[in-house]
C-alpha cells in the first residue's frame, strides 16, 4: 500500500508537469497518467517518478504541443477576446513545419500564454512547468 503523502506528492508532480508531457507527445501522457492511476505501492509510485523524469528528457513535437495548447486554451476561451483568440491561433500556427520543436519553436506562444494569464488568472496553469521551464520540474510541496 503507498503512503498517502507519497502519493499527494506522486500527483502533484504530476499536476505540475502533465502539460509538458503531453507537448512531447500524447501517448507519452497516457503512459504517465496510466502508471499513476495503477500505482499501488511506494515502489510504483517512484517508478512514475523515473517515467515522468525519463519523459520530460523527450523533445517537444509539434503534434503534441498543438494538442497541449488547445488544452490549455481551455482556461481563458470563455473570457478571451476574439482578438485574444485569433492572436492565440495565428501563434500557435506558427510552431513550424518540423516535428520536433525547440524551446525557440515556442518561446513565443509560452509569452503569449503567460499574458493570457496575467489577464485571466488560473492557480492550475500557473504551477505548470510548460509555462515556467525555468523552474525545477520536480519542486513540489506538501502543504500547496
Amino acid at each position: 500500500m503507498a503512503d498517502k503523502r507519497i502519493r499527494t506528492l506522486t500527483e502533484k508532480l504530476w499536476a505540475r508537469n502533465k502539460y509538458t508531457v503531453m507537448a512531447k507527445g500524447y501517448e507519452h501522457y497516457k503512459n504517465v497518467s496510466t502508471a499513476l492511476k495503477n500505482a499501488q505501492s511506494n515502489e510504483q509510485l517512484l517508478d512514475v517518478y523515473a517515467l515522468l523524469k525519463d519523459t520530460l528528457k523527450l523533445p517537444y513535437t509539434r503534434k503534441g504541443m498543438r494538442t497541449t495548447l488547445e488544452h490549455m486554451w481551455g482556461y481563458f476561451k470563455k473570457q478571451a477576446t476574439t482578438d485574444e483568440k485569433d492572436l492565440f491561433v495565428m501563434k500557435r500556427n506558427e510552431l513550424g513545419n518540423t516535428e520536433i520543436l525547440s524551446e525557440k519553436d515556442i518561446q513565443s506562444i509560452r509569452t503569449y500564454l503567460l499574458e493570457l494569464l496575467a489577464n485571466y488568472p488560473s492557480d492550475y496553469l500557473e504551477q505548470s512547468s510548460i509555462l515556467n521551464p525555468n523552474e525545477k520540474w520536480n519542486e513540489v510541496y506538501e502543504n500547496k
